[in-house]
């Protein structure tokens, strides 16, 4: 499965690459956080109350075809901390390492200096013991799920530019259901089923440099 997917990513960009008429790579730094699952004026809340981010770095590459619709692929490494309350009173805070991969439809409208591009796609989830270990990414189970985001770039040079750019990830995780009649589990009969596990909202603010 994982060398279809990787094949098929590659067939993507070979062809996006070769009838390109605009090709930008870009660079951004990274800080967000995960959501639970409240609203967002309940996450908003919580992060005034608990001021712990994530944060990471990314890189992107963005080849736009027809009318500025084209493929914008994205590696992003993000260092996500988690706190849990033990026995009731000692507070333990768990470090996780991420690295996303994202190859998204998208569209950037142009408007003389200024671009403006949002786009949508699936993400994989990888998980690291530290960042040491993306050279043995591709040893790792993943993580399916979706991501949209937008991004705000400013050119100041014919080639080079400023973007600042959101990102909201979902994630989903398999589940077994048991089934129930009146109230009661029938003992080794589930269902497969999916749920969202892992919500994470971040911002970016990079370089980009457009070759042609």
């Amino acid at each position: 499965m994982k060398k279809i997917i990787a094949m098929a990513v590659t067939a993507v960009l070979l062809l996006s690459a070769t009838f390109a008429l605009d090709f930008e790579v870009g660079v951004r730094g990274i800080l967000g956080r995960n959501l639970d699952s409240g609203s967002f004026a309940d996450n908003y809340k919580a992060a005034k109350e608990d001021k712990t981010f994530d944060f990471g770095f990314g890189a992107y590459a963005n080849f736009a075809l027809f009318g500025g619709l084209g493929i914008q692929t994205e590696a992003n490494y993000v260092n996500s901390s988690m706190t849990f309350v033990k026995d009731g009173a000692d507070t333990v805070k768990y470090s996780m390492h991420l690295l996303d991969l994202s190859p998204m439809v998208w569209l950037n409208l142009d408007l003389w200096r200024f671009t403006i591009g949002f786009g949508a796609g699936p993400n994989f989830e990888i998980p690291l013991a530290s960042l040491g270990d993306i050279k043995d990414a591709k040893k790792q189970d993943f993580t399916v799920g979706i991501i949209a985001g937008a991004d705000a770039k400013f050119y100041f040079t014919k080639h080079l530019g400023i973007v600042l750019s959101g990102r909201f990830i979902c994630d989903f995780n398999k589940k077994d259901v048991p089934i129930e009649v009146n109230g009661y589990e029938l003992p080794g009969a589930e269902y497969p089923t999916y749920e969202f596990a892992r919500r994470t909202l971040y911002g970016g603010l990079g370089m980009e440099f457009k070759l042609f």
